[in-house]
């Protein structure tokens, strides 16, 4: 019975979280690519939207802002499929040490997100760096988001894995 179940995948060797780690012996560009390419797409739309020519956007139809704000998301829920390809292909260890990885990446990520627009709400950052325009710190973009995630991903595999170790 379990022979049957494990037939499809027998040829293949289990990924291996290193595989997306840059700079590691096992990276290779076309798995990190292959897992996080839609969350590259979103990160370059969402940026050019937001800072390269945000009042080009404003001057165009309701409908086409709608769609632009929105893309990215829908591209990070396929960034979502893709990464859950990818961990489900892993052996149990790894398996187990990436999602508590992914864990502590989106929950620190939450947190510091939450804590951060709370802090500009606040008026904290006008106060300290003292600026005559009324520039805005808050973190609005997928490319912050996604600098910050991988931060706390690398971090995080860091900390799980040296349980291991």
């Amino acid at each position: 019975m379990t022979s049957t179940l494990y037939t499809a995948r027998m040829n293949t060797k289990p990924n291996l979280p290193d595989e997306i780690w840059l700079g590691k012996k096992e990276y290779s560009a076309w798995t990190d690519w292959k897992v996080n390419g839609w969350l590259f797409v979103a990160t370059i739309i969402s940026g050019a939207s937001d800072i390269m020519f945000p009042q080009v956007v404003r001057e165009w139809p309701i409908a086409v802002r709608a769609l632009v704000a929105l893309v990215p998301f829908v591209l990070l829920l396929l960034w979502v499929r893709s990464l859950a390809r990818w961990v489900r292909g892993m052996d149990e260890l790894h398996r187990r040490i990436t999602l508590a990885a992914i864990l502590f990446t989106v929950s620190a990520t939450f947190f510091f997100v939450v804590l951060w627009h709370r802090l500009e709400r606040a008026g904290v950052f006008q106060a300290i760096f003292t600026t005559r325009s009324p520039a805005s710190w808050d973190i609005g973009t997928v490319g912050h988001i996604f600098l910050l995630m991988t931060f706390c991903y690398f971090l995080g595999y860091r900390i799980f894995n040296r349980r291991y170790q």
